[in-house]
């Protein structure tokens, strides 16, 4: 087992695959994909990557942009499909833990600077539940570092790892009271009590090497008041009940999930449609630090 502590380096490749299968034929698909990283996201960096597209009558459209956050988004459009369309992505990343920095440039606009990541959304609305949680830890101390370690062992606790009992669009608050859910929940839980303590933090997408479908967890972005231009990114995985470590692969970040779902999109025509998804993801190459045994 890898002692992910003594990691200083990784090279990994994910593939990740989505196809769309139709009851009929289907036309003027819109499609938006966010399954390929930003080149660089902190001491991440893209070497390589591709989009296949399969499926289609003539061919697709892909136009390339980024999205308000930073996201690498291919937009796809595509005439007709006539019994099913494949996305499939892949990517080599590299995790250097030797260029990590203690601090890294704002991710908010100027225009809302840290309310861009502080302002509830749908999917983190709190109740009074998550609220009174949110006082507490806020009368603990002062401490932003130390409100936040408090608010992400509190969200470890909070539901009971169970799929089947919330989905995509479950709100945190929801999933509180159902008392079980996904990493998307432990997720938007720790996201709701970390903005009601007046910590912007962010939703992230991606994937845990060893799991078999994407993963989620929260980066905290810890404001100094003396260089406001720059935040402190802790990365915390609720769902594990730690900090996130070198075996994560950010594929990208928003407000919630609503932000970087994966696959979105619409399409023409009376045809009902169903979701299938595989990922892959394996270790290229590994070094540890120097003097490591």
């Amino acid at each position: 087992m890898t002692d992910w502590s003594r990691v200083a380096r990784a090279v990994y490749r994910v593939r990740q695959h989505y196809r769309y299968s139709y009851s009929g034929p289907v036309w003027d698909m819109k499609q938006r994909l966010l399954m390929i990283p930003r080149d660089r996201e902190g001491d991440q960096r893209v070497l390589r990557h591709d989009l296949a597209i399969r499926g289609m009558d003539d061919g697709a459209l892909v136009t390339w942009t980024p999205d308000q956050f930073g996201n690498r988004v291919a937009n796809v459009a595509v005439s007709r499909v006539p019994q099913a369309v494949d996305f499939e992505a892949v990517f080599q990343v590299e995790r250097d833990a030797t260029r990590s920095t203690a601090r890294r440039p704002a991710p908010w606009s100027a225009e809302l600077g840290p309310l861009q990541y502080l302002r509830p959304t749908a999917l983190t609305a709190p109740d009074s539940r998550l609220v009174e949680v949110a006082i507490q830890i806020v009368r603990s101390g002062d401490d932003s570092r130390e409100r936040a370690e408090r608010a992400h062992d509190w969200a470890s606790g909070s539901i009971t790892y169970q799929h089947g009992v919330t989905g995509y669009t479950t709100p945190a608050a929801m999933a509180l009271h159902f008392q079980k859910g996904v990493c998307q929940d432990f997720a938007h839980i720790l996201l709701a009590v970390l903005r009601l303590a007046n910590i912007p933090c962010r939703y992230v997408s991606g994937h845990l090497l060893g799991e078999g479908a994407p993963h989620a967890w929260v980066e905290a972005l810890i404001v100094d008041p003396s260089s406001p231009g720059e935040v402190e990114v802790i990365a915390y995985d609720p769902t594990h009940r730690r900090r996130a470590r070198m075996d994560y692969i950010t594929v990208a970040t928003g407000r919630d999930f609503a932000d970087v779902t994966p696959t979105s999109g619409t399409y023409g025509g009376p045809a009902l449609g169903r979701l299938a998804y595989t990922k892959q993801a394996e270790i290229v190459e590994l070094n540890e630090f120097a003097g490591a045994a």
